[in-house]
């Protein structure tokens, strides 16, 4: 690829993001409530996961989008028992968790400290992903996930659809 190819697709992709989507993913398209958006989002975030779970592979992308379910199930959870989560770092959020009353300190630190041993060394490849590991953040993903929405008694979560 040349340079002007790469500045090519650089417009392209600065170009597309300036536009409204010609084909908007479903479920997210039309929520306009933040707090719906973030359940919304795990919700998209867990059938990927599934999806490269079934296609047996993709171990670091399954993890990520794990953690990321984890953390916006969380920030869901605290927002609509009407607390405000200001900007945050991807940890912070797991004390708002324990602030709303979804979980105790204990589970906090806990979950803070899988993220920082295990979600950057997965993702920055300083460890390897593996099959097992896989099936348990995910597994854990999809728990606490189902416990927020039946917490909340939403009906606003895509998983069954």
């Amino acid at each position: 690829m040349t340079s002007k190819e790469i500045e090519n697709a650089l417009a392209n992709a600065e170009d597309a993001f300036q536009r409204s989507p010609d084909n908007p993913e479903t479920g997210l398209e039309f929520v306009t409530d933040p707090t719906i958006l973030q359940l919304r989002k795990a919700c998209r975030l867990l059938d990927a996961a599934q999806f490269l779970i079934d296609r047996n592979g993709h171990y670091t992308v399954i993890i990520e989008a794990s953690f990321v379910a984890i953390e916006r199930s969380i920030q869901f959870y605290v927002e609509a028992s009407g607390n405000d989560i200001p900007g945050q770092s991807h940890t912070e959020v797991y004390e708002y968790g324990v602030q709303a009353g979804l979980f105790s300190e204990d589970v906090a630190d806990r979950l803070e400290a899988l993220w920082q041993e295990n979600r950057s060394e997965s993702y920055y490849r300083t460890g390897i992903a593996g099959e097992y590991r896989v099936q348990t953040i995910y597994q854990l993903a999809t728990k606490l996930h189902e416990e927020v929405v039946n917490l909340t008694r939403t009906t606003d979560c895509l998983c069954s659809d």
